[in-house]
């Protein structure tokens, strides 16, 4: 899926359940930062990961659906990474990004029961493990 097509579908809440993978929550994460500073595009997101999760009928519970901390820590890797790699695509970032923006990104900075925790998917939990990267 093209970028206009991803960006159309999520925004519409119509992208399919099994499309939304790891990859698909990177690539949006870099169309957001590409228009709005991170605080303004972890709202937008939050919104429309929500939205997205309702169309799928998935109920939010304590362990299921949104999570504040992984959504706003994955905004911060990948602004991170848009400072040394240059990508005219979502793609082609997620592609030269790959090392550094991998599943386990996220372990380098948190514990898995910290980052897990109801706590940190309720809101922003500071990680526990070394600091995030600098936000600019």
């Amino acid at each position: 899926m093209e970028d206009p097509e991803l960006w159309e579908a999520f925004g519409g809440a119509a992208l399919p359940h099994a499309a939304w993978t790891h990859r698909a929550h990177l690539r949006i994460a870099w169309m957001f930062l590409r228009r709005y500073p991170l605080d303004e595009a972890h709202l937008r997101m939050r919104v429309g990961i929500i939205r997205l999760n309702a169309s799928h009928d998935l109920v939010e519970t304590p362990q299921r659906g949104y999570h504040e901390t992984l959504t706003r820590v994955w905004l911060v890797l990948v602004s991170a990474a848009m400072r040394t790699i240059p990508a005219e695509t979502s793609d082609a970032f997620i592609d030269a990004a790959a090392e550094v923006l991998g599943k386990d990104a996220v372990l380098r900075h948190y514990s898995r029961d910290h980052v897990m925790s109801v706590h940190a998917r309720a809101t922003f939990a500071a990680p526990d493990l070394a600091p995030l990267p600098a936000v600019r």
